[in-house]
């Protein structure tokens, strides 16, 4: 069997800025609408340390997800008509159906692939100073698939200027990601059971989506999503381990 897997990158053991300061909650509300208190979330900032590991530089592919269906993997939903634009980014995937790709994947290769925990996947997109999106801190409609710069999804690495500090592409934009993270409050600590698997609750996306505004796509932005339910904008990307 053939399968197409992405290219990775391997990102060194690093201390990088993660969420959002406290004092910029106003400013996000007044840019982006609500109220300061729907930020929360992403505050307090604070730095964290993580060890080194390998991650794809595009979300996972209707191409790739296509070899694990031909295997007996879970097809989602509207797949007849994803299958007609194998450089997309698959969409319509669980969270169970993320894990169980990574599961197969990990068999049928020499290496362990899961999903990104919620640091990894924000220490990724915006490298380790703490900046809005993976380019900057300033909005640009030419470097990301948002509502405004785009009127359907596009194939992954459609936007090479917004790459990410460490190369990687569509962390702003495109799909949401899910991540391992459970919806636990800030400071991030890894060790407190917010990426255990066998956990049930929401877990974090990541990234907004090309139906978004532009808002969703700060690197620090947080939402969250029941890991049974989908949508036509939700996807994944993979690390791979050991880098």
């Amino acid at each position: 069997m053939t399968i197409p897997l992405p290219t990775f990158v391997t990102i060194p053991a690093t201390t990088f800025l993660m969420g959002t300061n406290e004092s910029e909650l106003s400013t996000l509300a007044k840019t982006y609408g609500g109220t300061r208190e729907s930020y929360r979330e992403e505050s307090p900032q604070h730095r964290v340390t993580l060890a080194s590991y390998a991650i794809a530089t595009t979300p996972v592919t209707v191409a790739l997800y296509a070899a694990f269906i031909a295997d007996g993997g879970a097809t989602p939903s509207s797949w007849q008509h994803q299958s007609i634009f194998p450089t997309n980014p698959v969409v319509n995937i669980t969270w169970p159906m993320a894990n169980a790709f990574c599961v197969w994947l990990s068999q049928h290769t020499s290496a362990t692939y899961t999903l990104p925990d919620e640091a990894q996947w924000e220490c990724a997109a915006r490298g380790s100073d703490g900046r809005q999106f993976p380019w900057g801190n300033n909005w640009d409609d030419t470097r990301a698939a948002v509502r405004g710069s785009c009127s359907a999804l596009p194939p992954v690495a459609s936007y090479p200027s917004g790459a990410s500090p460490w190369g990687c592409f569509d962390m702003a934009g495109g799909v949401w990601e899910w991540t391992t993270s459970l919806d636990y409050p800030y400071p991030y600590q890894a060790d407190d059971g917010r990426n255990n698997l066998q956990t049930s609750g929401r877990r974090v996306i990541r990234g907004g989506c090309y139906v978004n505004p532009h808002g969703y796509a700060r690197c620090a932005c947080r939402f969250r999503m029941d890991p049974l339910l989908t949508n036509p904008f939700l996807g994944f990307r993979i690390i791979k381990n050991p880098c």
